[in-house]
Order: structure tokens, then C-alpha cells, then sequence
């Protein structure tokens, strides 16, 4: 993991300093928490000079920190550094109750108590409350208010947050789907704004839209979720906010009611002068540089896990001859009203005339690289997709024991359906061919059968070869802008939104290597099975297990675990569908043809000599 350097003496200053001449807006915030209780003597605040941009001059800030605010005219990058080795397990900030702005001060306002009477549906409850109490407290009260010295040192501008992006820096994020997210925040929180001056339009006289909008992401990029008095709430908590995100975490922190303050503990000993960090979590990218400004460069855990994630969207092709029936599957034990009403007009009308629904019903799954809940979903909405009317009837199939023994039998099976759990957990799939029971396309778990696992590879491809033709560059040359310094500075919105793009095309090649590899393993199934062994099944496993150890061409061991393991037992699961199949072509003819029978038996040896494990 990552380390990163702190800047040199030349490019950052002691904000509380002997050398200041009077006191500036730090001063009095530090001066403001001390005189109320707070201790933070082992810590001190930093401010940051615009990063220079000159690859070779070790005066660049912070490389693998990532910053709240990014203020060039007027510098806003700040962190904690600590002032003395701070040893593990030490208290190295108390912020107390008192200095805290909590959901329950913003409810207790006048304006906050005509919202929680309105009982509106807002996007962001908790936040709206916190932003209420400052945009009040700051109109209302102003310089007289108590907290005057932290709303001081507010950024005064967030243009590194996606919302304030310029036209042309959003061009940098052409293709991803995080442009539609920008414009979803941008829509909820216009939303709660005008709901909010329907009820009480007092809000006007204390903001504008654009005043709003800075208040929510103060919020939004700030708070912290505490339980105080025995219920969860979000408060601001200053001094604390100032705190830039690292992984993996070196602090904890908590309110501890019998302090009745915010405390901060470090996990590790923290040397002198070195920047203290809070971890924002585990985050995709995408959460990263919508809620607080920044994308991580390398966001990765210890263990190599990326969560960075890109937007899959699914739906059921209206000219689908089983279009009826695939969406009344894929909307089956939802709650969505939409999906309700309109499964319930499609069992109305027979599918036929499904085509009178214009707009088609859109599954979109967040997917990473990782063998997660969600990649499994995506793969039972693909087999769905994939299913032809015999495959359909047979996992749709809900009227019992009866019923799944059809479904069975149509694909040659016996009806007993053993479950390995092994294999569930490998890809979102098992090692059965199909399940005792299917509530919804959720538990469509492991593979129908080899012409349905080829079909939904086949459908990944394609959707995922379109998403990355939406994208104005390439992976490559994203990676290569990346080298850039000068063209991408460093912590600037143009650089986050590279990084962005660049993580989502990487997610949408894992998948489109993994669907490859799948066909690629299918397709040596099938010569085996029309009795072509070479290269062989074990070979071609043998293969993937190499390139997964080549630094230039790696494939994750994901995709491995899946052609082997979730695939291997489709392959067994055909051979014994085809031992099947000829049995009964024997017994039907009996003696008349022992020509046949001879044949038969033959193939059947030579199977078992190219595939020894199927059979033991």
C-alpha cells in the first residue's frame, strides 16, 4: 500500500505561528475550540500552496492524499499534521459537545420546525437539517453567531465538487456514468429547494439555489454519523472535518457520552510532522469525487481489492418473442410500483402486444472487479436474458415439485438438483444445471446450460463493447494522459475526472476478458463434446492458469476460478446429458444394430479415456 511523503517547509504553512502578525481566521477557529474545552495540542493545522506541476521538484503536496477542497486562487488544501510523535491508542483531538452542530439543532430552528411539520419527502433528510441551522444561524445571527469562527474557515467555494464543474471539465467524464449522477444530485437538490420554499418561503431570504447547493455539499463532504443520547444523528464536528482521507485507516473516531465530546484515537504511532488521516471508507471512485471532490489514484485495499464501479444496464429487448414473459420474471417479487403495474399490464395482454409499452424496463447493476453480490446478479439478469422459450418455461417454472421435474427433463437432466456450494460462491454461479425452486431472476444462481451460458456471454460482450465505445478515449491513452503531470495536475478536477473514466473502463475490461475466456472455454466444450479433444479442456484451463501469473497479460483469478471450477462442472453436466442421450439411443435399438451398439460403447470408452474425471 501506498505511503505518502509530506510536503517540504517551502510548501506548506504552520497556520498557528509566532510569525503571524495578528490573529488570521485560524487562529481565532483554534483560539474559538480551545476557549470551549477542545484539546488538539498534539496537532496542528496545515495549509497548502497550489501544487506544482513539475514531475522532478519533491515540493508536490501529498501525492496519494486526497483533498477536500482545492481552491486555487485562494489555496483551500489543507490537512492535520501532528506536532510531536504521537504514540498508538493516544486521544489526539476532543472536540466537545457544545461545538458540535447537530440534526437536532437544524430541527429546533423555526425554519427546521416548519420542515419536520411539512413531513416533506426530501432527498437528504439528516443533511437538510444540518444545512438549515447554517444557513439560518449564519443569516440570522452572523458575526454574533457562536459558530462565527468556524463558518470562517468554510471553503467559500467548492468548485473541485462535480456539481460547480464547468462544462468543459464535465467533458472529461463523456461516457461514464457519473454524469447522469451529477445531474440527479443536481435535479434532488434544486428539489428539495423549491419543496422546501413551497412550505416556508422564508428559505429565499436566507438563500439562493447556488447558497443551497454550497450548503449541501459542506455538508454532504463533512458530516459525521454519531450516536449521541442513545440515537444515531450527523453532526459537523470542527476541527475534525479538516482531516484528509487514507487508506487503510491510522485513526477511529467516536462521540463518547461520558466525555459528552468527539474524540479522535489514533491506531498507529503517528511520527512528527506527518499528516493525520481519517478514512472515508471503502468507496468506489465514483462516491469519492461526487460527495467530497476527489478520486482516489490507486484505490485499492491491502488485500489488492478495487472497489472502483461501473454502471451495467440491462433490459428485455421489446421485439423479444418472450418479451411478456421475461419481464413479468424479471419484475417478480419487486416492490418498484412502476415494475408492479406494469407486470400486472403484461399479464393483461399477452405478449403479443407487449410492444405498446414504449419505454422498456431497466435493471441497472453496479459492478466491480469482484465476485460480490452484484456481479452475481448480473449474471442471473444475463441468463434471463439469454433464455430461450424451453429454457424459460423451465426456470419460470413455480407450480412445484411436478413442475421442476418438467423443467429438469427438458434439458435431458435427472430431478434431483444437488447444489454445490463451492460453486455458488464462484462467479454468481453453482454447479448444478438448475434449482428446485426460482422466486425471481435473482436466484438464477448458476449456469441453465451451455447454449444459455454461451448466449449471455455472448449479450456481456456486447454491452460491455458498446459502453466503452460511449468513452472519447481509450483505456490506453487515459492511462497515458495519466503520465501527463502537466496536462493533468495534480488534485485538479480535469486529473479526478481521468482517474474516474480510467477506473470504470477497467472494471468493463475485467468483464470483457471474462466473458472472452468463458466463450473461448465453451467453445473447447463443445469440440469436445463432438468428439474433438484438442487442445483439450484441462490444456486450456492450463493456459488461462499461466497468463494469470504474467505481469503483461493478466487475468484475475475471478475469471480463473470461473472457467474452471463453474465450468467444469457444466462440462460434466453435458457429458453426462450426452451418456444420457446415447444410452437411450441404444436401449431403442436394441440387438437389431449391433454395429451401433459397438460404436456406442467405443465412444463412450474414448470418453472416458480423454475425460477421466467425469466419470470417477
Amino acid at each position: 500500500m501506498f505511503k505518502s511523503h509530506s510536503p517540504s517547509s517551502k510548501n506548506n504553512k504552520n497556520i498557528n505561528t509566532n510569525n503571524n502578525v495578528g490573529l488570521d481566521k485560524f487562529q481565532r477557529f483554534e483560539n474559538w475550540l480551545r476557549e470551549n474545552g477542545a484539546f488538539f495540542d498534539l496537532l496542528e493545522l496545515r495549509e497548502y500552496d497550489t501544487p506544482t506541476t513539475d514531475d522532478d521538484d519533491d515540493s508536490v503536496v501529498l501525492v496519494h492524499e486526497e483533498k477536500k477542497e482545492s481552491e486555487v486562487t485562494e489555496s483551500e488544501m489543507r490537512g492535520v499534521h501532528s506536532r510531536a510523535d504521537v504514540p498508538p491508542d493516544t486521544i489526539c483531538m476532543m472536540i466537545p459537545r457544545k461545538c458540535l452542530i447537530t440534526v437536532e439543532m437544524g430541527k429546533a430552528t423555526p425554519l427546521g420546525k416548519t420542515v419536520l411539520e411539512s413531513d416533506l419527502d426530501l432527498d437528504a433528510p439528516k443533511h437538510i437539517y444540518l444545512m438549515i441551522y447554517i444557513l439560518w444561524d449564519r443569516r440570522v445571527n452572523g458575526p454574533n453567531s457562536f459558530f462565527h469562527p468556524y463558518y470562517e474557515i468554510l471553503p467559500s467555494t467548492l468548485k473541485n465538487m462535480p456539481i460547480f464543474w464547468s462544462s468543459d471539465e464535465l467533458a472529461g467524464l463523456d461516457g461514464s456514468y457519473l454524469l447522469e449522477q451529477i445531474a440527479d444530485r443536481n435535479e434532488a437538490i434544486a428539489d428539495d429547494y423549491y419543496a422546501i420554499c413551497n412550505v416556508a418561503p422564508n428559505l429565499g431570504d436566507l438563500c439562493t439555489l447556488e447558497e443551497f447547493k454550497w450548503a449541501r455539499m459542506c455538508v454532504c463532504s463533512r458530516n459525521f454519523g454519531l450516536q449521541i443520547d442513545g440515537h444515531r444523528t450527523s453532526a459537523m464536528v470542527p476541527h475534525a472535518d479538516m482531516l484528509n482521507h487514507y487508506r487503510p485507516r491510522e485513526t477511529k473516531w467516536t462521540f463518547e457520552e461520558d466525555r459528552q465530546a468527539f474524540t479522535i484515537t489514533t491506531l498507529q504511532g503517528i511520527p512528527s510532522g506527518a499528516q493525520v488521516y481519517d478514512s472515508y471508507g471503502q468507496k468506489c471512485n465514483h462516491r469519492f469525487l461526487l460527495n467530497y471532490g476527489f478520486a482516489v489514484e490507486d484505490n485499492c485495499e491491502i488485500d489488492g481489492f478495487c472497489p472502483n464501479e461501473v454502471s451495467i444496464d440491462l433490459s428485455v429487448d421489446p421485439n423479444d418473442p418472450l418479451y411478456g414473459k421475461k419481464v413479468e420474471f424479471w419484475t417478480r417479487s419487486e416492490n418498484d410500483t412502476y415494475n408492479n403495474i406494469l407486470t400486472a399490464a403484461l399479464v393483461a395482454y399477452n405478449a403479443t402486444t407487449a410492444d405498446i409499452f414504449a419505454t422498456p424496463i431497466v435493471k441497472r447493476v453496479r459492478v466491480c472487479v469482484s465476485n460480490n453480490e452484484n456481479s452475481r446478479l448480473l449474471f442471473s439478469l444475463l441468463r434471463i436474458l439469454a433464455c430461450n422459450e424451453e429454457e424459460l418455461d423451465a426456470v419460470t417454472s413455480v407450480g412445484g415439485a411436478g413442475d421442476v421435474a418438467v423443467g429438469r427433463a427438458l434439458f435431458g437432466l435427472t430431478t434431483s438438483a444437488a447444489t454445490d456450494h463451492h460453486h455458488s460462491r464462484i462467479g454468481g454461479v453453482g454447479g448444478g444445471i438448475l434449482p428446485a425452486f426460482y422466486r425471481s431472476c435473482r436466484d438464477i444462481r448458476h449456469p441453465i446450460g451451455l447454449r444459455n451460458e454461451r448466449v449471455a456471454m455472448m449479450l456481456l460482450l456486447e454491452i460491455i463493447t458498446r459502453s466503452l465505445a460511449a468513452y472519447p478515449t481509450t483505456l490506453q491513452e487515459d492511462v497515458k494522459d495519466l503520465s501527463d503531470k502537466a496536462a493533468f495536475p495534480r488534485f485538479s478536477n480535469k486529473r479526478h475526472a481521468k482517474i474516474q473514466v480510467r477506473g470504470e473502463k477497467e472494471v468493463l475490461h475485467h468483464f470483457a476478458q471474462w466473458a472472452r475466456a468463458a466463450m473461448d472455454v465453451m467453445d473447447v466444450i463443445e469440440r469436445e463434446l463432438n468428439g474433438d479433444s484438442i487442445p483439450s479442456f484441462e490444456a486450456t484451463i492450463a493456459s488461462f492458469l499461466t497468463l494469470s501469473h504474467d505481469n503483461d497479460n493478466v487475468m484475475n483469478d475471478i475469471i480463473l476460478l470461473y472457467c474452471e471450477e463453474v465450468l467444469g462442472s457444466l462440462r460434466r453436466e453435458e457429458w453426462k446429458k450426452s451418456r444420457r442421450s446415447n444410452n437411450r439411443t441404444t436401449t431403442t435399438t436394441g440387438g437389431k444394430n449391433t454395429n451401433n451398439n459397438t460404436n456406442s460403447s467405443s465412444s463412450g470408452s474414448s470418453n472416458n479415456h480423454h475425460h477421466p474425471q467425469i466419470w470417477c
